[in-house]
């Protein structure tokens, strides 16, 4: 495996592999829920909803990677922005499993007002996660957290 994907293998932590998905999801969902309001079409917001949902899933893992993450790098200097990093993704996930819950029970009485609620919540959601990911990017790109850094060098 280690020649197949060496990437992997080297990986301090698997976190960086699955965190991208729900930040894209999540974003997408809000876009497509955007588009139902503007088109007045249930396709759209059906999608919108499974974007969420899967958003949703795809978070457990990186959740899960995350939490582990923490035990493989060494957080003295940046203790604070993992914190902060850590808070608000955990939040983000917990509003999206509310509003995933939300979607799925609202979704043969869904109104306009219900719709605004999950606009709003979908809005919410993509400001803390966009907080969030600055926060993992600059604990990386700024702190060099997570970087096997040993064997970065070697290869210099």
């Amino acid at each position: 495996m280690g020649s197949l994907l060496p990437g992997w293998t080297a990986a301090l932590n698997h976190h960086p592999a699955f965190v991208h998905f729900p930040i894209v999801l999540w974003l997408a969902a809000l876009l497509f829920e955007i588009l139902s309001l503007r088109r007045r079409s249930d396709p759209t917001h059906d999608l919108a909803c499974y974007l969420l949902y899967l958003g949703t899933l795809t978070a457990v893992l990186a959740v899960v990677t995350g939490l582990n993450a923490e035990a493989t790098v060494a957080t003295d200097e940046v203790a604070h922005a993992l914190e902060v990093h850590e808070e608000l993704m955990l939040t983000s996930f917990f509003l999206a499993t509310g509003l995933s819950v939300f979607a799925y029970f609202s979704r043969r009485r869904l109104t306009h007002a219900l719709k605004m609620v999950l606009l709003a919540g979908l809005v919410l959601l993509a400001l803390l996660v966009t907080l969030g990911a600055d926060r993992g990017a600059e604990m990386v790109y700024r702190y060099g957290l997570g970087v096997n850094w040993s064997t970065a060098i070697q290869q210099k």
